[in-house]
């Protein structure tokens, strides 16, 4: 069964850091800040007990950081099963923290920990995590704008499209924006995956969701520096079929908002979006060209006779065609022995706003999601390399480091590929 991967950057809201006030953005100042991933960010901690949750359904996790002198012991806990890992490192080695192997499909939640102590201050950092989730076919995905009729905004006097100056980057530069209690938005769709993307910062503040009318958690947009396209709340293996998705506003300070830029469904039937039937109507079936019917004038015999005898005119008609067309490809096989025509996989992506629909094919012979925006990422399972890097090295630079993970902007998707060193796992004493 094929794998979807998908990829978080370190400030999104579904990962979840306890004691906050421990936890802050990588400082740019870092000489190394540049070998993290997505232009430099990571999420940093000196803080004993100061933890990063992230739960998901799926079938295995990768937890991205940093080995570095400065880093110490932490622990990784899955699903209630702890283990100690080391995280120092004479140099430094942009990694993978955690790789939990191949799970049992469904939900879990991986943890992990600074363990120093207070004799032994030490960093723990956060890059970004990939999951996986087994996919029984790839399906066609559908971008839905804020101001399709899928969203509907309540009250709707609490919700304005004129965003703040602070809130930019968004898909198609439009939004919608919040900062009423308890406003919200309702997502109507029929499909087995979800994903609702907006933004972080520090004017965001937290948000409810419930999903088919039940609560599924709170998540904070509060970060330090503000990020547009970011993915507010995935879920997958829904089962087909109809689903609302509602987020809702929950400030705890004053001047805090949501911000909701789109949203992203798999597995839509093509009747379930009019807006995009125009561009699915390819795949209809033909209708008969004459169905009987008890309410049907009784057609004259001759008229009956023309058309068997038009009929099986035009039949010969095709016949000698395809015999023609057979023909030649018997010619041509004899010619190009050896070659194999294979047909490449296309996945098309369809983006749905309030006023068009299009359809675009996209990575042939990939089967991969590239779509425009785009923070679902598709990856390979990363494999190991040395990926080592002197912090005392005045050459060290980006160009050590690969990153491969995609940023919200897919006009900028140069991005390294962390090279893999597993962290070793701690023996205790």
């Amino acid at each position: 069964m094929p794998a979807t991967n998908y990829t978080i950057d370190d400030v999104d809201p579904l990962i979840q850091y306890t004691a906050p006030g421990a936890w802050s953005a990588g400082n740019g100042s870092d000489p190394l800040a540049s070998q993290y991933s997505n232009n430099g960010t990571f999420t940093v901690c000196d803080a004993e007990g100061s933890a990063a949750s992230f739960s998901f359904n799926g079938t295995h996790v990768w937890v991205y950081g940093a080995l570095r002198p400065d880093h110490g012991p932490y622990s990784v806990n899955l699903d209630g099963n702890i283990a100690d890992y080391d995280g120092f490192s004479k140099k430094a080695n942009f990694t993978y923290l955690f790789d939990s192997g191949t799970l049992n499909a469904g939900p879990h939640t991986v943890v992990v920990t600074n363990t120093g102590n207070s004799t032994n201050v030490t960093n723990l950092d956060i890059d970004y995590i990939i999951w996986s989730t087994d996919s029984s076919a790839v399906a066609q995905n559908i971008t839905l704008k804020d101001n399709t009729a899928q969203f509907s905004y309540q009250p709707s006097s609490s919700w304005t499209t004129a965003l703040p100056k602070e809130i930019s980057g968004f898909q198609g530069n439009s939004g919608h924006f919040t900062m009423d209690n308890s406003a919200s938005t309702i997502l109507s769709f029929s499909g087995d995956t979800v994903s609702v993307f907006g933004a972080v910062g520090p004017s965001l503040g937290p948000y409810g969701i419930t999903l088919d009318g039940e609560s599924v958690g709170t998540f904070n947009a509060t970060k330090q520096n503000y990020t547009a396209q970011m993915l507010l709340y995935h879920a997958d293996g829904l089962g087909a079929g109809d689903h609302t998705l509602e987020v809702i506003n929950q400030p705890t300070d004053t001047g805090q908002g949501l911000a909701i830029d789109f949203a992203r469904v798999a597995g839509i039937p093509g009747a379930s979006v009019a807006a995009t039937s125009a561009s699915m109507s390819a795949s209809a079936s033909v209708a008969p060209l004459l169905a009987a019917s008890s309410n049907m004038p009784e057609l004259h015999t001759g008229v009956i006779v023309c058309a068997v005898v038009g009929s099986l005119c035009l039949a010969a008609t095709i016949g000698g065609l395809l015999f023609r067309q057979i023909h030649i490809r018997e010619k041509r096989r004899d010619v190009m022995q050896g070659t194999t025509d294979v047909a490449a996989f296309i996945m098309s992506d369809s983006v749905v706003d309030g006023s068009r629909s299009s359809v675009n094919a996209s990575n042939a012979n990939t089967g991969v999601e590239a779509a425009e925006s785009e923070t679902t990422h598709l990856l390979q399972p990363p494999s190991e390399s040395d990926g080592l890097v002197d912090e005392n090295d005045d050459s060290a630079d980006a160009a050590n480091a690969n990153p491969n993970l995609e940023t919200a902007d897919s006009d900028s998707e140069a991005e390294a590929e962390h090279l893999l060193t597993m962290p070793q796992q701690s023996t205790g004493s």
